[in-house]
């Protein structure tokens, strides 16, 4: 009967789409920065009494928008790096490499967050994840993945007209 055809055409639908969803290619570079992300929130945690973040907080009015709060959360290796200057200037000095980066604020009732994930030793960005709306208000994420300083991949939306004009 009809109800029976919808069933399997259902079954059908379900069955290719977790097909397509297993089939997807397995990416070492992408696999592995978001390896280092995950590593990386978890140290977050982990390391939160150990005096390693840094945080800024600003207040401020968007004309039409209302007050705004922004906050940038700034996550440094606990271990020390080794920065070289150049020959007229001190031979180096210690610091701590910057490793995670999270902006979070809003305009008006809308709210955002940004993440930016650097490699520990060349201080390269190698994610940066960005939120923003479209024309319809609907909130979208723009993932962007780098390697050896150049965007690698990037996985969210499509640009539309608006969100050139408007956000990107």
């Amino acid at each position: 009967t009809m109800m029976k055809f919808f069933r399997i055409l259902l079954l059908m639908g379900c069955a290719i789409v977790a097909f397509a969803a297993v089939a997807q290619e397995y990416d070492p570079v992408i696999a592995s920065i978001d390896e280092a992300r995950q590593q990386a929130k978890e140290s977050m945690k982990k390391n939160k009494s150990l005096g390693n973040e840094m945080v800024t907080t600003v207040n401020y009015t968007v004309r039409g928008q209302g007050k705004t709060t922004k906050t940038v959360r700034f996550y440094f290796n606990t271990a020390q790096g080794t920065y070289f200057m150049p020959e007229d200037s001190d031979p180096h000095f210690f610091y701590h490499p910057l490793y995670y980066v999270t902006v979070s604020y809003n305009i008006g009732k809308k709210k955002y967050n940004e993440e930016y994930l650097f490699d520990s030793y060349s201080q390269r960005l190698m994610y940066l994840m960005t939120q923003d709306y479209d024309e319809n208000g609907k909130r979208f994420d723009r993932r962007f993945y780098f390697q050896d300083g150049s965007i690698y991949h990037v996985i969210g939306p499509e640009p539309t007209p608006f969100m050139v004009d408007n956000v990107i």
